[in-house]
């Protein structure tokens, strides 16, 4: 047994450097990433802001939020730098996430921002050319530090919880991390953004991938990649022919809306047979599995993952809004594991992430991906 239930009642206290510590902060030109600018310049911290260039044209992150970012950098005395990315990021964010559609997966493209662009190509900038000892962000997740290492805990506010993202750090990272808003919830944020008088105080937050506009969607992003092709819809159980799809890549395993099939009762997505160009649909009942198999995992506390024979009773979830569930983790070969979950779980995914917590719920323990 990873923890007992008692780690629930622990008051963590949140990790913060030394004060002569240099902090670059991870700026998107949001209220979250500049609140925590504004409280680390407010605790004495030597800050700067960073934001990635991360797309060409417009985009989420790339037109008014790095103006925004540079603006609140500006209120509050310290200086702001934005690092060109655009062909890293195509190439590592981008890419990938077409390719994954193609073949038949549904991807996680934030996560993979996370450990390549924030914690990849901004920390290694932030500390090589502007002789910064830290990097911060606006998650919402708190980082303590004990003997054992650094551990991610579930943050004050679990509407806002964002740990299901950090599953893919390490303690070498963790050691040089700031997260300013682990004990604060939106609404405090917001407050401090107001009282402080910044700009993006009230600005509208968004939580859809920053590549990918409001007005294409994924299905008209994916559409300018690949081509139409179109297949059969298939009825998972009685090979009935239901209609015709225009590229698997339009679907997504649990997709309810977007058929276009008349039926007796709702039909979802149950599977994607890319080769042969089908998409099997079937009763929310058929959606239903107790076990997966996971690639590339991360262990936060790398001694976790040690024994290659080990069993591990965790809590799991298989997406970012969804409740966790008891499951046994069996470490496999090639930094692989079996998940067994004691009820069964809708729609688990290839693509996704699996993410593994203790059994208290607030400790983060690690994840992978799903196959």
């Amino acid at each position: 047994m990873l923890s007992q239930t008692s780690e629930k009642s622990k008051a963590y206290e949140n990790h913060w450097p030394s004060i002569d510590s240099k902090i670059a902060i991870c700026m998107s030109g949001g209220v979250d990433s500049s609140v925590s600018a504004y409280l680390l310049k407010q605790k004495g911290y030597e800050t700067i802001g960073l934001t990635g260039w991360l797309i060409k044209g417009s985009g989420r992150c790339c037109d008014n939020g790095m103006i925004d970012a540079a603006k609140v950098c500006e209120q509050i005395g310290v200086n702001h730098i934005s690092k060109d990315l655009r062909v890293f990021f195509k190439q590592e964010i981008v890419d990938p996430f077409i390719s994954s559609y193609n073949a038949g997966s549904t991807p996680i493209p934030c996560i993979t921002c996370n450990t390549s662009i924030k914690w990849g190509s901004l920390m290694q900038y932030a500390f090589s050319e502007l002789s910064c000892t830290h990097i911060a962000t606006g998650h919402y997740a708190k980082l303590v530090k004990e003997d054992s290492g650094f551990k991610i805990l579930r943050p004050k506010d679990s509407k806002k919880d964002q740990t299901f993202m950090l599953w893919g750090l390490t303690q070498e990272v963790l050691s040089k991390t700031v997260f300013p808003l682990g004990d604060l919830i939106k609404e405090e944020a917001r407050e401090i953004a107001r009282t402080g008088n910044l700009l993006v105080a009230d600005k509208e937050e968004s939580q859809d991938i920053c590549f990918v506009s409001d007005k294409e969607g994924t299905q008209g992003f994916l559409g300018k990649y690949l081509q139409v092709r179109e297949g059969y819809i298939i009825e998972n159980k009685t090979g009935k022919v239901l209609g015709l799809h225009q590229g698997t890549y339009n679907y997504t395993v649990g997709q309810r809306k977007g058929l276009g099939i008349a039926h007796s009762e709702p039909l979802y997505v149950i599977k994607l047979d890319v080769e042969q160009n089908i998409v099997y649909a079937g009763t929310k009942d058929e959606l239903e599995g107790h076990e997966l198999i996971a690639k590339n995992v991360n262990w936060i506390m790398s001694s976790v993952g040690m024994s290659p024979n080990l069993h591990l009773r965790v809590r799991a979830k298989i997406r970012y809004n969804s409740p966790t569930a008891l499951a046994k983790v069996t470490l496999l070969e090639n930094n692989q594991v079996r998940v067994v979950f004691d009820e069964p779980q809708s729609a688990i995914t290839s693509g996704q992430s699996v993410v593994f917590y203790d059994e208290s719920d607030q400790i983060l323990l690690g994840g992978g991906w799903i196959v």
